[in-house]
C-alpha cells in the first residue's frame, strides 16, 4: 500500500507541525511472508502475510534554523516519533492517518522506519487510518472533550487507537486525555481503557484502548481534563483499527 500526497496537507511529527516545512509525504508498507502449510503436497505452498515494515519518506526544506523541521529531526534521532496526516485545514471529522514509533532515520529527511509492532500477540504495522477530533486552530486552556467523531462501534478483537500532537505549551498545569465512547453524538459518555499520562510539554502521545466490546456506541471522542491554567495547541485524532 503507498499514499503519496502534495502540500495541501497538515503534517505533525511529534511536537512539531511540519505543515509548512515539507513539500511531500510518501506512506507505504512492505510486507513479508512466511510460509503456513499444514499439509504435505509436492504442488502446493501456503504463504501468510507477516512482519511488515512502514516507511514515511518526507520532502523538505533544509534552512538549519532554530525550530526548523530539519532541526527538529536531528535532535529526535534516536527517539520514536507519532506521525498524523490529514488535510490542510485539519477540520474535524476529516480523514486522518495516524502511525505510531516512527523513527528518524536520516537528518536529510530521506525516511522513517520501524518494525511492525506485536499487541496482544497479533502483528500489525502502527498505523491507522481515523478522524480528526481536535483541530489546531484553537487552543485547549481548560477542563473540555473534543467534537465526537462517527468512527462505528467496536469488538474484542479491535483497538482504538488515538494520536495527540501538542504543538505548543505554555501556562501551568497539566492535561490528561481519556477515550470515551457513546451510541449517540449527545449522549452520554463512557470511559475506554486507561488514559493517557499527565502532558506538561509540548510532545505527542499514542493512547490505546483493547479488548473492548461496546456495540451500539459508534461515537468516539477523548475527554480532556485540566489542571491549574494550561495553554496548549493540539491536534488529535482517533481510529477503529482491526489486526
Amino acid at each position: 500500500m503507498a499514499i503519496t500526497v502534495p502540500i495541501a496537507v497538515q503534517l505533525a511529527v511529534g511536537s512539531f507541525n511540519a505543515t509548512s516545512t515539507s513539500n511531500q509525504v510518501a506512506w507505504s508498507i512492505e510486507v513479508e511472508t512466511r510460509e503456513s502449510t499444514t499439509w504435505g503436497s509436492g504442488a502446493f505452498e501456503q504463504y501468510v502475510p507477516s512482519l511488515r515494515t512502514l516507511d514515511v519518506a518526507i520532502g523538505g526544506y533544509n534552512d538549519y534554523a532554530a525550530g526548523a523541521w530539519d532541526e527538529y529531526q536531528r535532535t529526535a534521532q534516536g527517539t520514536p516519533q507519532i506521525v498524523t496526516l490529514a488535510p490542510d485545514t485539519a477540520a474535524v471529522a476529516t480523514l486522518s492517518v495516524m502511525a505510531n514509533g516512527l523513527m528518524p532515520a536520516a537528518t536529510n529527511f530521506d525516511a522513517s522506519t520501524i518494525n511492525a509492532t506485536i499487541v496482544g500477540g497479533v502483528v500489525f504495522p502502527p498505523m491507522a487510518e481515523g478522524q480528526v477530533t481536535r483541530a489546531s486552530g484553537t487552543n485547549i486552556t481548560a477542563t473540555t472533550t473534543t467534537t465526537p467523531v462517527n468512527l462505528g462501534s467496536i469488538v474484542a478483537t479491535q483497538h482504538v487507537v488515538a494520536a495527540v500532537h501538542v504543538f505548543t505549551y505554555s501556562g501551568t498545569g497539566t492535561l490528561i486525555f481519556q477515550l470515551q465512547s457513546s451510541a449517540t453524538s449527545g449522549g452520554s459518555y463512557a470511559n475506554r481503557g486507561t488514559a493517557g499520562a499527565a502532558i506538561s510539554a509540548a510532545g505527542a502521545q499514542w493512547i490505546t484502548a483493547t479488548g473492548l466490546a461496546v456495540p451500539g456506541e459508534p461515537f468516539w471522542r477523548l475527554n480532556v481534563t485540566a489542571s491549574a491554567s494550561p495553554v496548549a495547541n493540539v491536534l488529535a485524532s482517533i481510529a477503529i483499527f482491526t489486526p
